[in-house]
């Protein structure tokens, strides 16, 4: 079976793989998988994402997934629980057989986003946060369209594995 959780940044999906793969699952957090995402402009040339990207780079660019490389992966690992996001998801939803979406309240994602163990960029700066606060809307919108179960970003990892497993 082949698992989808995605969620805004912020909402624990890097957390969660961790705890997940520590219970012996084959879990993995997308962000950590080299090849498959990056940041993208609009001639979909791959460039690095600033440490301070703005309101500006973020209007003009776009997190997107790589579709040849996760068909790859999915297929080397047929049993797979995958935490992430990305811009062209709902390109790429139907090779999952189920989608979770983890959502959060704006307060904590901006307490995670501003936590110190947190290695993700992404959302370190004030007009980031913002933006995420802006994307939460959009995904919870995306994530509806695409037949996803809503899960409280807030449980433990014992009572989310419970409610995907």
């Amino acid at each position: 079976m082949k698992i989808l959780i995605m969620g805004t940044s912020g909402s624990g999906k890097t957390f969660l793989s961790k705890k997940f793969r520590k219970a012996g699952l084959n879990a993995f957090d997308a962000d950590e998988l080299d090849g498959l995402h990056g940041w993208y402009n609009w001639e979909k040339k791959r460039v690095p994402f600033p440490k301070d990207a703005g309101k500006e780079f973020m209007e003009n660019h776009e997190f997107l997934w790589d579709r040849k490389f996760l068909e790859n992966f999915l297929k080397n690992n047929p049993n797979i629980y995958l935490f992430g996001n990305s811009g062209n998801i709902s390109e790429i939803s139907g090779l999952f057989d189920k989608i979770y979406f983890l959502k959060a309240p704006t307060e904590i994602l901006i307490k995670r986003l501003d936590h110190k163990t947190r290695k993700n960029p992404m959302g370190k700066t004030d007009s980031q946060k913002q933006i995420v606060i802006e994307w939460v809307k959009e995904n919870e919108k995306e994530a509806k369209v695409l037949g996803a179960k809503f899960i409280d970003g807030t449980l433990t990892p014992e009572k989310t594995l419970k409610l995907i497993f």
